[in-house]
């Protein structure tokens, strides 16, 4: 008979799972307020819920953060991204280059911000050569998941495993041990993109950044001598209130006044620029005083202090469910959103009536010395060239030599990974590579809330018997089968959650249910959290499973069915080969 205590477990984490495939609110608000209704319930106690921050994966990944975002923002970072292509020129040639580079440095750096990088460097290398971005961002995707697969840092999910390992007395990973199974399912996955992979990707343009492709983003209209509202403000003007289109700047006496309030004043011979279309000429044209000059204005105009930037809508956004309007980008951001696409189509609606959706891709226009990119962190991901003109020192390698000097540490077992990790910190600290306000803004801290919740729904699975319980309802069907069929349904559980909710979470509920099973058995646990570990990164089939993915799902004008076509052939050879070479490295029993 099941107890209260798993009744009232498996109620919680399946109106978690609800909340989560539904995006009503962001993970880590969905995992922490399940954290806290166990607490409440009884199921764990308020130091079991909160085990989870001060452990040694969530210690390390915060430490991570500080130091690829410190190596990113030196010079000698940026010259890596001339590395990508090199000087190759065909499709075949720079998408199997790209895969490799991308998939060298993602192993030791967070994937994201990889990815974000290197996305406006592969956009500006296809329009040099005249081939479709879309034909190479999903593949920069996956190089950058499968290149963080390969080592102990190269993504939080193999920090996850390594410490819930600890944590059940294990030995843990190695930094280089998952490389074992990363490096053929990365070559599995170059030659599978290189033969067939490309010839499945779409003929997407990609090109959000080309202005002049784009003529129907902007309305630029005179106000005449017979304008009645001269001396009015926009807002008295009526002109706040179209049904397809704002006021995004005015042009007066050479001068560009952006961004424009509702209460800018409007004067005689101004030139209102609005986001719109031609229907918003047409609801223009209706005002008396008003010529509209032209559709698709030239930008080149606003001289160099403005710039055009793309922002991905992240999958932990505040902006989710909001509308535009509702953000105040005027006044908060010092830019105007002039248009969002979703699902790789240009939504033709009213800007600020657009509700905002995880991936939505925002095109921003804002001034060189805008506070976007500090203000809209976490909230936006921007695309943008990373590039510095500064000449590199001697001081400018030295982050990157201590970075060395920690793997190399680490990897000879002279160190634990999050001694090095917190050590390599401090250094950063007091040569002054990074301040603390710095280095507390590089921290991504709802992937913390996200890890340490999902720990404490790990000690509610153990503490009530849910985890057990399902261990044996597993049990029940999984027999006499053996190790290779348990370890087929720990890959097959963790790859098929991971897709729904979040990577780490996924890891961490799978692996207490495993290894229930395991030590019944009396088999070997490492192979089996090898499988989790690699099961909870595979995420190739949908743009929402990983973070890398749902950047490029929006960059590249993509389709859901387009991961779809392309990734789940790519999640069957994971699987094959994980199945397959596992047992080879790691005795099942």
């Amino acid at each position: 008979m099941i107890s209260l205590e798993i009744l009232i477990t498996y109620s919680v984490i399946f109106v978690m799972f609800l909340f989560l495939v539904m995006n009503w609110y962001s993970a880590e608000i969905v995992i922490l307020s399940v954290v806290m209704i166990l607490v409440w319930t009884g199921i764990i106690s308020l130091s079991e819920a909160f085990v989870g921050f001060t452990n040694e994966a969530t210690l390390t990944i915060a430490a991570l953060f500080v130091i690829m975002t410190t190596i990113q923002k030196h010079p000698s970072f940026s010259k890596v991204t001339g590395l990508v292509f090199g000087g190759k020129q065909t499709l075949r040639g720079g998408l199997s280059r790209m895969m490799v580079v991308t998939a060298g440095v993602s192993g030791f750096m967070n994937n994201t911000p990889l990815v974000v990088l290197l996305t406006p460097i592969v956009k500006k290398w296809c329009k040099k050569h005249s081939i479709y971005p879309s034909k190479l961002l999903i593949p920069l995707s996956y190089a950058a998941i499968i290149g963080g697969m390969c080592t102990l840092i190269g993504t939080s999910t193999n920090l996850v495993v390594h410490t819930l390992m600890l944590k059940e007395g294990f030995t843990g990973f190695t930094v280089f041990e998952l490389a074992l199974i990363g490096v053929p399912i990365f070559v599995f996955a170059l030659i599978y993109m290189t033969l067939l992979g490309h010839r499945l990707l779409p003929d997407y343009p990609g090109n959000y950044s080309d202005v002049k492709e784009y003529p129907q983003f902007f309305v630029e209209v005179q106000v005449n001598e017979d304008y009645p509202l001269v001396g009015k403000t926009i807002k008295e003007a009526g002109l706040r209130t179209l049904k397809r289109g704002y006021v995004m700047a005015i042009l007066r006496q050479g001068e560009c006044l952006f961004p424009v309030s509702s209460q800018q004043i409007i004067k005689k011979s101004d030139h209102l620029l609005f986001v719109g279309d031609t229907s918003c000429a047409e609801e223009i044209n209706q005002f008396t005083g008003l010529t509209v000059e032209k559709i698709g204005y030239e930008f080149t105009y606003f001289g160099n202090d403005y710039k055009f930037v793309e922002a991905v809508v992240p999958q932990h956004s505040e902006f989710i469910t909001n509308k535009i309007r509702d953000l105040n980008f005027r006044s908060k951001y010092d830019g105007v959103v002039v248009a969002v696409y979703r699902n790789g189509t240009r939504i033709n609606e009213k800007i600020g009536t657009i509700r905002l959706k995880a991936g939505d891709m925002l095109y921003i226009l804002t001034s060189d010395n805008s506070s976007l990119p500090m203000r809209a962190s976490g909230n936006l991901i921007l695309l943008t060239n990373h590039s510095s003109s500064k000449g590199v020192s001697l001081r400018d390698w030295i982050p990157v030599t201590v970075f060395g000097l920690m793997i190399t540490c680490v990897a000879l077992g002279v160190l634990q990974i999050t001694q090095a990790a917190i050590t390599t910190v401090i250094l950063f600290l007091l040569l002054r590579f990074t301040t603390f306000e710095e280095a507390k803004d590089s921290i991504k801290w709802e992937v913390l809330f996200i890890i340490g919740g999902a720990f404490g729904i790990a000690e509610a699975l153990i503490n009530s018997g849910a985890a057990e319980h399902v261990a044996n309802s597993l049990l029940f069907g999984f027999g006499n089968s053996g190790p290779i069929a348990l370890l087929v349904m720990a890959y097959l559980i963790t790859n098929l959650l991971t897709e729904l909710i979040t990577n780490n979470a996924a890891a961490v509920i799978v692996f207490p249910i495993i290894m229930t099973i395991v030590n019944e058995f009396s088999f070997n646990p490492e192979p089996f959290a090898v499988a989790i570990a690699i099961a909870s990164s595979a995420s190739f089939a949908t743009p929402i499973g990983y973070q890398t993915n749902l950047l490029v799902y929006s960059s590249g004008q993509y389709r859901f069915s387009d991961f779809l076509k392309i990734g789940l052939p790519l999640n069957i050879v994971c699987f094959i080969t994980s199945i397959i070479m596992i047992p080879l490295f790691w005795p099942l029993t």
